[in-house]
Formats: structure tokens, C-alpha cells, sequence
């Protein structure tokens, strides 16, 4: 692989369906002649990961690969780029590496000597690295002839090393042979990448002491949790060695923390520094380390009412959009989710930062539920004063998934028959069968009813039923494949019947022709935000650009939903009369580090009503389970089709 096969194919790794040689040339900056001389050798690249690139006259050329292979590719692309001198990867990972080791003793002419490219690359690769480090709240100090300094506090510190040694984690070749003692918990990948930074004997004490800590604690960590926290006890002996501890709290809201937490702090340490004085600031650390970490156990504990009440609230409109508000174990979720947004604020007040792909996979595989809690995450957010990670986020909807597959079903049904009771209940079973969100709650005879008015008859309500004779569907004595076609179809009937009207005026009021953009052209997320913005101005949507605010909060919490799709989001602030920018882009923009989008919803919200968010919502999460809809609007000629298709969805 050379560098212009590494940047063609990650652009073909962003794109799906077919696009021609001179769009992916405007793309990447590759001229069309060099990437049809690359395609040959780039296709058998492709097929090493049971991929295919298709070319089709006329149509252009197409990856055909799943989310998995995708993946796969994308983590060679990132190991290839980290491992080549050519590569701003592996510039900015040399730069920091010095940077955290040997700090004020390089200047820019020397890293342009050592990494052999001129000076303006240079300077450039540090602005990258004074952005990547602002995250962490550090910056970089210039002084001519004295060289470049990361300024900042130790914990901040420590934990951009972390960071940007998690990079470089991805490897093919682990280590084999582990060693007995090693815990479960550490995977070869772990321990592989643990020993390119310590000892296997730091490895293995460090491990006995977090386990010991465990046993007083009375909890067992998760994986991921267990080495997490051993990372961050390595890197603080390799610090604390060097004279590096953390002694300012200054900035940081030191929340106090239950005992039992300060004293497992306390002894780990002391283990592992019986002689270092004034601790205190490590001890507190390490113990809100400990306290946010996952662990094995489900117990749930708040005492907070207020909590408690937020978090009732929010789950109320999230679980009534997914219709599953008669959710059994509701009480035990409110209190699992408000027990970890306590574990959020600890971990916000302390400014530590966890590190987890978790919601990739959600967003892949609840992609619907992660939307809505993502948009109305600004009803807890306004609260806690702080915005919520894409992680923290993909938690709440797992909590929320699992709660809700233990609820009741969405419809519950008496079926009415003239046949004996055996058979009734074999009729019952191939409804439930087909229709498992439908419950048959009761099941009646002729000598119940008037066989007149009720015999042959399956009565249908979203609301518990005693002897309702509302939706009632007329079907056979024995209920055949076309019985079972009706109730399909009048099921879907009574679903889209339910409030649509309310829901009609809703979307025809935030989704409108003027504010649907497609085949956008722009380089950047920002002028994509600022693109709609300037839209909803011109509407008289909004009183003011809100560019910069809504660029703030994707910096700080990317919007993404998987599958090439954004939900950017304002509330109230400068909205004059709600509006839906729907914008399809014409070449997927990078809305993060890890994923590009192709389609942005961008929602400018002023409903005073809770009803009117709580209609909009269940279109929005209906849209989004809808894949044939989101393909319509992918393939869609222009804006009336898009906007024609939304409201017969509806009707």
C-alpha cells in the first residue's frame, strides 16, 4: 500500500453506493488518471478483507462490504498511516511522543530536521496538535529559541498520554504466551499493548493490588473497566517515578466521594509508594477513578429526589416515542440510569475522561433509540449543567433497550370465536405468532356474547382492554394466511390512524420544501452547520446564526447517529418558529474522528408543549427505523420528492 491507495481507499470506505472516478477525485485531491492506474492493485487490497469494488459502465464504481469489514479496513488504513514517516499520523504521534518526554528542549527546525519535511508542514502539524490537546484542556507554548512546551495541569497530562498511546493500541502480532498470573481480564491485545510502555512486573503487581482493592470494595470490575483503571495506575507510578504528581486541584469541583472509595485509593497507592509523601491529590484521583468504573454488579443506588425526578421525566418521553411506556421494570431503570448519570457528574466534576467505542456498535444496532435519547438529551443536559458523551449517551439507550424489550405488548387484542376452546387457542398462537407486539389477552366463546354482533371477530386497542368493541376486524372461523393479511393491514391502519393528524401539523410545520437542501457541496462540518443556520435565518426560523453554538456543542459531543447520519440540534435559544433543515450531501463531510455524514437533520425546536416535542419525536424515531424511507431520500431527484415522500409516510 502506497499513500495515495491509503487516502482513495479511505475515502471509498466513507461512500456507499456507486460514484464515478471524478467524484472520487474531487474528493480526495488525486487526479482521475492516477486513481484509475491504483484501481487494480487497490481492489486486491480491498478483497484481503472479503470486500469487492465493483465497476459497473455508466454507473461508476462501488465498495460492496459490511459495517465489519468496513471496520477491519479502516483499523489497516489506521495502522498503515501510524506506521509511515510520509504520514501526518505518524508526524503528530512522533511530535507528542517528544513533546511528553523531552518538554521545551525541541523546536520547530528540529522536529523539521528529524521528521525531514520543511517547516510550514511543521507548523501546521502543531496547529493539529494544539486542537487534538485542547480537548484535554492543554495547550502548546512557543517560545523562539527555547523550544515548545505542552502547558497544563498532571492529570490532563496523563491523560493525553493515554490517549495517544490508545492510537497506536490496533496490532496483528500479539503476545502469546501470557504469563499464569495474568488476570482474566487482560486480553493478549491488552497485554501486548501494556508491555510496549512497563514491565510485566509492573503488569502483574499493579493487577494484584486493583484486585485486592476489589475484595474491600466488595465489586468486580467489567474488562474494559479493570484495564482502564490499571492503565491509569501504570502511567501514574511511570509519572509519580519521575517526579510528575498531582498536587492542583485547582478548576476541578472535588466532589466528595464515599470513604470506601478514598481508602482503596489510598492503600493501592501506598502499595506501590510506601515512602512518597503528600498523596492526597493522587488518593483523590484514583478514588473517582475507582467510583465511575463499571462493574459486574446491576445494584442500583440514589438518594437524590431531584435525580430521580429528572431522570423519570426524560424516560417518560423517550419510552412513550418508542411506544413502550407500559415498560415492567420501569421504577428499576429510572434508578439504573440515575445511579450512572451521578457516576457522569463525578466524572465531569473531576474532568476525567473514559475511553470507549461504545456507541458505535449502538448506533449500528440501535440506531432509532440512540437518536431520540441523543436529541432529547438536551432536557437532562439543561439540568446538569454539562453536556453528555456520545458513550454516556449509547449507556442510557442500552439501559433503555433492555428495560424495554420487558414490556408489555404495544396492543393488546380479544379474539372472538365460535369454535372450542382448544382450537381457539391454537388460532390464538398463530396470531401471536405473526404478530408478536399484538398480546391476546382474552379469548371468548358464543355463550359469552351475543353470537350476532361478535362471533369471528378480533377487537384491537392500544389501550388495556376489558370488553371494548373498537377496532374490531371481522375473520374466519379458522383463521387462514388471508385473515392473518387483513389483521397486518389494519394494524398498520390503527397505528398510523392514532394522532395523526397532530403529527401531520407537526412535520408540516418543521419540515417544509424551503428547508430541504440536497447534493450540498461544503468541506467541513462547520460550513455545513452554518449553511443551515444561514437557512433558517432567511426563513425566519431563527432571530440570530447559531453557527457557533451548535459547532461548540458537536465539538464537545459529535451528533452522529450511524449510517452516514447527523442530527444536529438548537433549543429555544434565538428560535422565533420551529424548523427542520434536512440537507443530503453531495460527498459525506467529516462530522467527527470516526465517522463522516451524508445526511444532516439540523432541528431548530420552540415547542412550549411537551405533546408537540413528543409527536415530533415519534416521527423522528419512525423515520429513522424506516430504512426504505432513508433510502428514499438518499436516491430522491430533489427536494419536492423528499418532501412529498415525508408526508405520504405520514398519510
Amino acid at each position: 500500500m502506497n499513500n495515495l491507495q491509503e487516502k482513495v481507499i479511505r475515502s471509498m470506505v466513507d461512500m456507499y453506493g456507486f460514484y464515478s472516478t471524478d467524484e472520487l477525485s474531487e474528493m480526495t485531491g488525486v487526479s482521475v488518471s492516477s486513481i484509475k492506474h491504483s484501481l487494480s492493485d487497490i481492489s486486491d487490497i480491498i478483497e484481503e478483507y472479503n470486500a469487492k469494488l465493483l465497476s459497473v459502465p455508466r454507473k461508476g464504481i462501488c465498495l460492496v462490504a459490511t459495517d465489519e469489514q468496513r471496520e477491519k479496513i479502516l483499523e489497516e488504513l489506521d495502522s498503515y498511516a501510524n506506521s509511515n514517516p510520509e504520514s501526518f499520523f505518524y508526524r503528530k504521534n512522533y511530535i507528542l511522543d517528544i513533546l511528553f518526554n523531552f518538554p521545551a528542549n525541541y523546536t520547530i527546525q528540529l522536529f523539521s530536521e528529524e521528521l525531514c519535511v520543511s517547516r510550514q508542514i511543521i507548523q501546521k502539524d502543531l496547529d493539529s496538535v494544539a486542537e487534538y490537546l485542547r480537548q484535554f484542556h492543554l495547550k502548546l507554548s512557543k517560545r523562539k529559541n527555547r523550544g515548545i512546551k505542552i502547558v497544563g495541569r498532571e492529570v490532563d497530562l496523563r491523560q493525553a498520554i493515554i490517549d495517544t498511546w490508545n492510537k497506536k493500541y490496533w496490532k496483528h502480532a500479539y503476545i502469546e504466551d501470557l504469563p499464569k498470573e495474568l488476570d482474566y481480564r487482560l486480553s493478549k491485545r491488552a497485554f501486548t499493548y501494556f508491555s510496549d510502555y512497563y514491565s510485566e512486573e509492573d503488569i502483574l503487581s499493579i493487577q494484584k493490588y486493583l484486585a485486592d482493592s476489589e475484595k474491600k470494595l466488595g465489586v468486580v470490575f467489567v474488562d474494559i473497566s479493570f484495564c482502564r483503571i490499571m492503565e491509569y495506575l501504570l502511567l501514574s507510578k511511570k509519572r509519580i517515578e519521575k517526579g510528575k504528581k498531582i498536587t492542583d486541584s485547582t478548576d476541578r469541583v472535588m466532589t466528595e466521594l464515599d470513604q470506601p472509595y478514598l481508602n482503596a485509593a489510598q492503600a493501592i497507592l501506598d502499595k506501590i509508594f510506601p515512602n512518597e509523601k503528600d498523596m492526597e491529590m493522587e488518593y483523590q484521583f484514583l478514588a473517582a477513578k475507582l467510583f465511575i468504573a463499571k462493574t459486574c454488579s446491576v445494584q442500583a443506588r440514589v438518594q437524590d429526589d431531584e435525580l430521580m425526578e429528572l431522570v423519570e421525566d426524560y424516560i417518560s418521553i423517550v419510552l412513550t416515542v418508542m411506544q413502550k411506556d407500559n415498560t415492567i421494570k420501569r421504577r428499576e431503570l429510572e434508578k439504573q440510569i440515575a445511579t450512572f448519570i451521578k457516576k457522569i457528574k463525578v466524572k465531569h466534576d473531576y474532568k476525567l475522561i473514559e475511553w470507549d467505542d461504545l456507541h458505535k456498535d449502538v448506533q449500528q444496532n440501535l440506531q432509532s433509540i440512540y437518536a431520540i435519547c441523543l436529541t432529547y438529551s438536551f432536557y437532562l443536559e439543561d439540568s446538569l449543567g454539562f453536556v453528555l458523551t456520545q458513550d454516556e449517551i449509547a449507556w442510557i439507550t442500552l439501559l433503555i433497550h433492555q428495560a424495554s424489550i420487558g414490556s408489555r405488548s404495544e396492543k393488546q387484542g380479544i379474539l372472538v370465536t365460535a369454535a372450542d376452546v382448544y382450537t381457539t387457542s391454537y388460532e390464538a398462537m398463530k396470531i401471536k405468532n405473526k404478530f408478536p407486539n399484538l398480546e391476546i389477552v382474552k379469548t371468548v366463546h358464543i355463550n359469552n356474547y351475543n353470537p350476532a354482533k361478535t362471533v369471528g371477530k378480533l377487537v384491537i386497542s392500544t389501550v388495556p382492554l376489558k370488553k371494548k368493541q373498537d377496532n374490531a376486524i371481522e375473520i374466519t372461523k379458522h383463521i387462514s394466511e388471508l385473515d392473518l393479511s387483513k389483521i397486518e393491514y389494519y394494524m398498520d391502519v390503527y397505528a398510523k390512524s392514532e394522532q395523526q393528524q397532530q403529527v401531520l401539523d407537526i412535520v408540516r410545520g418543521t419540515f417544509r420544501k424551503e428547508l430541504i437542501l440536497t447534493d450540498v457541496k461544503v468541506s467541513t462540518k462547520k460550513e455545513a452547520i452554518e449553511q443551515a443556520s444561514r437557512l433558517l435565518c432567511e426563513q425566519g426560523c431563527l432571530s440570530a446564526d447559531v453557527t457557533e453554538q451548535v459547532f461548540e456543542l458537536e465539538e464537545r459531543r459529535p451528533t452522529t447517529i450511524g449510517g452516514q447520519i447527523a442530527m444536529a440540534h438548537i433549543y429555544k435559544e434565538n428560535v422565533v418558529d420551529s424548523g427542520i433543515v434536512l440537507m443530503r450531501m453531495k460527498y459525506p463531510v467529516q462530522w467527527s474522528r470516526t465517522s463522516k455524514v451524508k445526511l444532516i437533520f439540523f432541528l431548530a425546536i420552540n415547542y412550549d408543549g411537551s405533546q408537540e416535542v413528543l409527536r415530533l419525536f415519534k416521527f423522528l424515531y419512525s423515520l429513522i427505523e424506516n430504512k426504505k424511507m432513508i433510502e428514499k431520500i438518499l436516491e430522491a431527484e430533489d427536494a419536492e420528492s423528499i418532501y412529498n415522500s415525508l408526508i405520504k409516510e405520514i398519510i
